[in-house]
């Protein structure tokens, strides 16, 4: 996103992708096996998550949160963010790309 830059504000491990006002409206991760046990404990037990799996974390309009998550199995609630307003997608599974480009779009401008 134009005038979009990476901070790491939780550690190396976290990319946050903030705005130019410094709000942050995607984070990505490398998930571990730490990561993957808390995405099943806490988010979604048949989340289709493994060690190594990417995953990234956007703002939701909460009017479609629970749509999305019943459409796809690899978008959980926000993983250590407000499950309420924030989905976890774990990339590579059953989201498709143009699906996860506009979510990006909605997080950004839910943000701005």
């Amino acid at each position: 996103m134009p005038s979009s830059f990476v901070s790491y504000p939780y550690g190396a491990d976290v990319d946050v992708v903030k705005n130019k006002a410094g709000k942050s409206f995607a984070l990505l991760g490398v998930c571990s096996v730490t990561d993957v046990n808390s995405i099943k404990k806490n988010c979604d037990p048949n989340a289709p998550v493994t060690e190594g799996d990417i995953f990234i974390t956007l703002k939701c309009p909460p009017e479609l949160i629970f749509v999305l998550r019943d459409e796809y199995k690899a978008l959980v609630p926000g993983y250590y963010c407000s499950k309420m307003h924030w989905n976890t997608i774990i990339v590579g599974k059953d989201v498709p790309c143009a699906e996860i480009k506009k979510m990006i779009l909605t997080s950004h401008d839910l943000v701005k």
